[in-house]
């Protein structure tokens, strides 16, 4: 389980720790820095898989993710910094800009320049495994030794992704997987010319995609995996006499709906925007694949009032091997999720342009860590 995050120099996140629970709902108004904080885990997963330079593209290269504050010290650093605690290990990364060094060739101005990183078994005290200084990167191999290995081409990209020899290097590999395995959905297009609207042919897809193109064929392997029952029980409570099925009658997969009153089914294209989302959101929770960590950002979007209940009781029926991060802009969705299970409550405020757990707006802070 993922105990702690401490991000710096991250758009708004300036100096930003939390600690989370194995579910945690985190809350707080428009602009405080929600999005930030999940964005900056997603960063973590393209780090470990190979394409953090093009997700740090994205967002407007280096500057543009950089903290910009009017509060910036006149000595403190242009750098961006994670440190995650998991139960077996940590991880910490810091980059920066590309130096200007005269004769430098490169024209990837915008690219991260990646400082240190270093990972540890057995949390921040443990026993380091990997380190990286710059181009250097030491790596302690199966007979338990630290030795050098050769320059990474990609040198914008960490040590996660350009360490590949499991056999030699297992404990950086396995903390490489377990960032992979983490699970993120923010957005499902359903725009007239989305893929969740047109049939298609299907294939066994226990994992929901990130923008949800593959819902249909996900839900009937939800269906074949044994949790038809469960997810049967979700659409009563949410379309009260509906009938659902993901196959139609020329065995083509997509998403379609049945009312009493009416005397047909509705194909993807003629859905809501906010029935599609439901769906999608309930096949990512119930994946026959549980991820160690799953992390929704506005999962409210396009959603009736009346939906935040029973998406409030699948989120709180979330499998105890996977740990569920909720942002969302929604308090009684916040709320329902509080009454249904032992989760913790993360509300967010902004100080200054930088994102504060609520009670720390003052100037001085001291750290600390609740055990909730």
């Amino acid at each position: 389980m993922l105990r702690t995050l401490h991000v710096r120099g991250y758009r708004s996140l300036r100096d930003f720790r939390i600690r989370f629970g194995r579910i945690t709902v985190i809350t707080g108004e428009n602009g405080v820095g929600k999005s930030n904080l999940y964005r900056s885990l997603a960063l973590l997963q393209r780090m470990a898989a190979g394409s953090f330079a093009e997700a740090v593209e994205a967002e407007g290269g280096m500057p543009g993710l950089m903290w910009a504050g009017m509060q910036r010290k006149k000595d403190e650093p242009r750098r961006v910094g994670w440190e995650i605690e998991d139960d077996h290990f940590a991880f910490s990364h810091e980059c920066g800009l590309i130096p200007t060094t005269p004769g430098d060739p490169t024209m990837f101005r915008t690219d991260p320049d990646i400082k240190t990183e270093i990972i540890r078994l057995g949390g921040k005290k443990g026993r380091p495994m990997a380190k990286r200084m710059a181009t250097a990167i030491s790596v302690r191999g199966d007979d338990g030794k630290m030795e050098t290995i050769p320059l990474p081409y990609h040198l914008p990209e960490s040590m996660l992704s350009e360490v590949r020899d499991g056999l030699r290097y297992p404990a950086l590999t396995a903390v490489r997987e377990t960032l992979l395995a983490w699970r993120f959905y923010h957005h499902f297009r359903v725009d007239p010319e989305s893929a969740l609207r047109r049939s298609r042919v299907g294939f066994w897809s226990p994992v929901l995609a990130s923008d949800g193109a593959n819902l249909a064929a996900n839900l009937q392997s939800i269906a074949e995996s044994g949790r038809r029952e469960m997810l049967d029980e979700v659409v009563a409570k949410a379309f009260p006499g509906s009938s659902w099925r993901p196959v139609d009658d020329q065995h083509r997969f997509q998403l379609q709906l049945s009312r009493d009153e009416l005397g047909r089914w509705l194909d993807a294209s003629e859905l809501s925007d906010g029935t599609l989302r439901f769906f999608c959101l309930c096949a990512a929770l119930l994946t026959p694949k549980p991820p160690p960590l799953l992390v929704f950002n506005e999962p409210e979007s396009s959603l009736h009032a009346s939906l935040l209940e029973p998406l409030a009781d699948l989120m709180a029926r979330v499998p105890p091997e996977t740990q569920l991060i909720v942002v969302t802009h929604a308090r009684e969705l916040a709320e329902r999720i509080r009454e249904r299970c032992e989760a913790k409550w993360v509300k967010l405020v902004s100080f200054q342009g930088e994102t504060r757990l609520e009670g720390d707006e003052g100037t001085g802070r001291t750290w600390t860590f609740d055990e909730e």
